[in-house]
């Protein structure tokens, strides 16, 4: 029960340190001058949704495996859309909002990864 609550908190947490680094580069902004900034957004979600879709399917037998070919391809695709907003957004602050954001993320994920791996090797 505490598990899910601490997931829970965690999850909120992703949310509310979205909405405040878009806030403090001024993401918001950036929108409404125009810059598209939400482009890259939606492709990382995309590509994200389809390898959980393929990961699942391939690894549906190793949960381990399946979270650790998740975090890879995580790693790569929000290293892409870093790249890609700092490339392509000039003037834009979204690529350091980007990189702290992943940052972050990574570090959960990894600690997650260890956590799901210390359980499974306990049973």
């Amino acid at each position: 029960m505490w598990l899910l609550i601490i997931w829970l908190i965690v999850i909120f947490g992703f949310g509310f340190l979205r909405m405040y680094l878009k806030k403090r580069f001024g993401i918001d902004e950036e929108e409404r001058a125009g810059v598209p900034v939400k482009r890259f957004e939606r492709w990382n979600g995309w590509v994200m949704l389809a390898a959980i879709i393929v990961l699942y399917i391939v690894f549906i037998d190793s949960l381990a495996v399946f979270f650790f070919w998740l975090l890879s391809v995580f790693l790569l695709v929000c290293a892409a859309q870093i790249y890609l907003e700092w490339k392509y957004l000039k003037g834009s602050r979204k690529y350091q909002a980007s990189i702290v954001y992943f940052t972050i993320t990574a570090l959960v994920m990894i600690i997650f990864i260890a956590i799901i791996r210390c359980q499974t090797e306990l049973f």
